[in-house]
Formats: C-alpha cells, sequence, structure tokens
C-alpha cells in the first residue's frame, strides 16, 4: 500500500502539468425531451440512417484508439448459493506513470468487490478501485505496470484528451463512442455532437455531453472520441431513441486530480 500512494502521489504531480487544460461548455439543447413517442421514434430512425452512413468513416477514425480502450468486469464474491453477480463495461486508459496504469470508467460499473481488466492484446489483469463517485458517475481503477506481460505493454496506449468545444466540435459533428463489453474495441458506435452540456436525466445535479448514437448497453464508461481520435467524454448512459450521455473529458479529470492530490495530501500528513 505505501508503494501504491507512493506511486499515486508522484503521479498527481505529473498530472498537474495538464491541470491548467480549459474547460468550456454551451447552453443545453432541447433534443428529445418533447414530443409523442411516434416522433421519436422517427428521430431515432434518422440516428441508425446517420450512424450507418458514418460507419465506414469512423470504423478507420477507430484505429487511431484501440490502445486506449479496455474491457470492464466487475464481479461479487460468491453469494450463499454460491452464485456471483457481475456487470461488464468498458473503461479507457488515463495515463501510464511507470508504477501503475489508470483506467477511467463508470462509477455505476463498480458496485462489486473485484475487477478484472481486459487489455487492447486480450490479456486479463485484476485491477484496483482507486476512487468512485457515483454523484459524478466517474471511477477510477488501477492495474500494477510490473504485472503486465511486454505485449500488453505494448498495446497499451493512454488517451489524448479535451473537451468537445476546445477542439472545436460543434453541433453535428461526427463523433464516435467504443464499447469493450464483450472484447476491446468490440463495437464502435457513430454518433453526432448534439450539445457540449445539458441536464443529466439521470442526475439532475449535474451537467453532460449529449450525442446521438445507437451505443447500447455495455458502452458504459467507454470513450466517446473525435475523428481525430481525441478523446472528450466517456459513456454514462442513454435512451431507447438515440440520446446518448457522456462524462465531459474535463469533469473526469477534474475527479482525477482531486482523488490524487488527496491521497498526496494524505501521504505528506504522515
Amino acid at each position: 500500500m505505501k508503494k501504491l500512494k507512493a506511486a499515486l502521489a508522484l503521479f498527481a504531480v505529473m498530472i498537474g502539468v495538464f491541470a491548467a487544460m480549459p474547460m468550456q461548455a454551451q447552453a443545453a439543447s432541447a433534443y428529445g425531451t418533447k414530443g409523442s413517442n411516434q416522433e421519436k421514434t422517427a428521430a431515432f430512425e434518422q440516428v441508425k440512417k446517420t450512424a450507418e452512413a458514418l460507419q465506414e468513416q469512423v470504423d478507420a477514425a477507430a484505429s487511431k484508439t484501440y490502445g486506449h480502450n479496455v474491457k470492464v468486469v466487475n464481479y461479487s464474491d460468491p453469494d450463499e448459493n454460491g452464485l456471483i453477480y457481475e456487470s461488464d463495461g468498458s473503461g479507457v486508459i488515463v495515463a501510464m506513470d511507470g508504477n501503475m496504469v489508470y483506467i477511467a470508467t463508470a462509477a455505476h460499473c463498480l458496485k462489486r468487490t473485484h475487477t478484472k481488466v481486459t487489455f487492447a492484446d486480450g490479456s486479463e489483469y485484476d485491477a484496483y478501485i482507486g476512487y468512485r463517485n457515483p454523484n459524478k458517475d466517474v471511477g477510477f481503477l488501477l492495474v500494477s505496470q510490473a504485472a503486465l506481460k511486454p505485449e500488453t505493454l505494448a498495446a497499451a496506449l493512454p488517451a489524448a484528451g479535451a473537451d468537445a468545444a476546445v477542439v472545436g466540435k460543434a453541433a453535428g459533428d461526427t463523433l464516435f463512442a467504443v464499447s469493450s463489453s464483450d472484447v476491446p474495441n468490440g463495437l464502435v458506435s457513430p454518433g453526432v455532437l448534439d450539445s457540449y452540456s445539458v441536464v443529466y436525466p439521470n442526475n439532475p445535479k449535474q451537467n453532460v455531453l449529449q450525442f446521438l448514437s445507437t451505443t447500447s448497453y455495455g458502452s458504459s464508461g467507454g470513450g466517446v472520441y473525435t475523428l481525430e481520435g481525441i478523446w472528450v467524454g466517456s459513456v454514462s448512459g442513454g435512451d431507447t431513441y438515440g440520446k446518448c450521455w457522456a462524462v465531459p473529458y474535463s469533469d473526469i479529470m477534474v475527479e482525477l486530480y482531486g482523488w490524487l492530490n488527496t491521497l498526496a495530501m494524505q501521504q505528506a500528513a504522515g
């Protein structure tokens, strides 16, 4: 545990270089908040058509992100009947500092005791839940870098990230979400940016990025990327009509900075 805390404190200093990255938001879109089910179904059909038209372009762009994405399996100890409960999700490598691999995922994917992570090369490792904030639906996993095989290290790559507004994306621009719930990079779902910031229906105290896509169950915690391969957020939820929500990149990083700085202060206090 002392080595873990030391590694985290070291990383807290390292990420300070990135802490000044700008954050930006915009007024919420009203897409999908009103209208009959028939109107919503028609809107979803349009989302599907748009996704189909973008699929080839997005598949090509997704290859830039393969090293960032991981499969996340969170599972319980056996209950009195010997049953083990698990949930499958996705994650994004935030950083590697020579000691730990830091992986961002959705907090709601980390409700149980144990976690395994599968990297892009297909190798599976035990992961430690370092942080979980259900109020922001953000969690971080840690994997010892020393435990990784050479081929895993060669395939793993931290994602370069920024908010969609910061990299100049506007409503209607192409984004894609990567789901790794079956295998890493298992499903690439095209979509378009709808709004930088809307009130999250699942948590009215939180604002999230809204995009229109056919991404589905298992995408939670998975990265949302631009065609340039920039990570702009992680999937948190969606409805049945093509409206999807992601925790913005800057919000995820604020949680990371806060957690690591707290650990560094605790270590400094002895």
